[in-house]
């Protein structure tokens, strides 16, 4: 039992820290309309720094940690860096944008647990145009190099629903099933805060504006019956996990698309990332999450001195009740049941 987990969720207070999203380099090999991730960040942790973190990370209870970026296949030492917390025997899971893995795949066998590689077209020419890059044929490649390892992790899609590709959802249901993958998950495009490097930053790339991404009225009201329609086509589908949520949870991307025109009131989201997870950048900042700001920096203070800090404790606090406006409008929440955290389903 973890029990120290169970507490997190039901105060304000870390007594561990299951979950860490780690961003080993902001460098990315595509040039994504939604995210302005291109060069790598000067002065990003080095492999001996992210090594003290290991030992920090795991002392305050580590589970599963969460590769992201950028592309953290870019990173040469990046199975150094998963040789580290397969050491500490921690679940690994890698973000990827798929493009490097027919060329690494081999190199990581029975490192993950998960990958999760973004797909944002039911064909090349509406991925690779989201995308910035030629990559959708290069992706597939990748996809079936990692599912013919021996002992292969669970492969998944996760796609980006935005005005763009939403009429290939059902396009994206059968690419899944031809793929072999074990599901798809599809989330809305966040447009409002100034994750993935959306910060006006000079020397990263731009990025596409919200009226380029977000869908209008009779948009809305087309993807909703996409959505039912879907439902009664994919029952099958839906049932078996291959679509990782269920009919109700995706009409909720048309709700989130419905009121940042007016039309109608955002999902209700619950959401207690802050309290079992948290977020470190290439450059060592820290995040509550994906999209609040940073309460600190841990080449400036320990992990133990940060995770308990009055400013996250004071966002922990106001997460409880969504009061930030940020939590209201996320488009990718995480809620962990007490019951959960205490039988350590991480």
């Amino acid at each position: 039992m973890n029990y120290k987990a169970f507490f997190n969720t039901v105060s304000t207070k870390a007594h561990s820290m299951p979950v860490v999203i780690l961003y080993v380099t902001e460098g990315c090999n595509l040039k994504c309309l939604s995210c302005s991730y291109r060069l790598p960040m000067p002065g990003e942790l080095t492999f001996d720094e992210i090594k003290q973190l290991a030992q920090q990370l795991s002392s305050f209870g580590l589970k599963h940690i969460v590769y992201s970026g950028g592309e953290p296949l870019l990173r040469r030492d990046f199975r150094d860096i998963c040789n580290l917390f397969t050491v500490l025997k921690v679940k690994q899971t890698l973000l990827t944008n798929g493009l490097l893995l027919a060329k690494r795949a081999e190199e990581f066998k029975g490192v993950f647990s998960e990958i999760i590689v973004s797909l944002d077209g039911a064909d090349a020419e509406t991925h690779n145009r989201l995308r910035g890059v030629n990559s959708f044929d290069l992706i597939l490649e990748g996809i079936a190099k990692a599912r013919s390892i021996n002992a292969a992790p669970q492969i998944s899609i996760r796609t980006v629903l935005q005005k763009q590709n939403f009429r290939q959802l059902p396009g994206l249901i059968e690419l899944a099933k031809q793929t072999v993958v074990n599901r798809i998950s599809f989330l809305a495009a966040d447009v409002s805060s100034e994750a993935y490097g959306r910060d006006n930053n000079s020397t990263r790339g731009a990025v596409a504006s919200e009226s380029s991404m977000a869908l209008n009225k009779n948009e809305v009201l087309e993807l909703k019956d996409i959505i039912y329609r879907a439902s009664v086509k994919y029952k099958n589908e839906f049932e078996s996990g291959l679509i990782s949520e269920s009919p109700e949870k995706l009409q909720h991307i048309a709700y989130y698309y419905a009121a940042l025109i007016g039309k109608d009131t955002f999902p209700k989201n619950f959401c207690n990332a802050p309290m079992v997870s948290t977020v470190i950048t290439s450059t060592g900042d820290i995040h509550p999450c994906f999209f609040l700001p940073k309460y600190g920096n841990i080449r400036e203070n320990s992990f133990k001195e940060l995770i308990n800090s009055e400013s996250i404790i004071n966002t922990r606090s106001r997460v409880k009740v969504m009061e930030p406006d940020r939590c209201r409008k996320c488009v990718c929440t995480l809620f962990v049941s007490p019951r959960t955290a205490l039988v350590d389903k991480f």
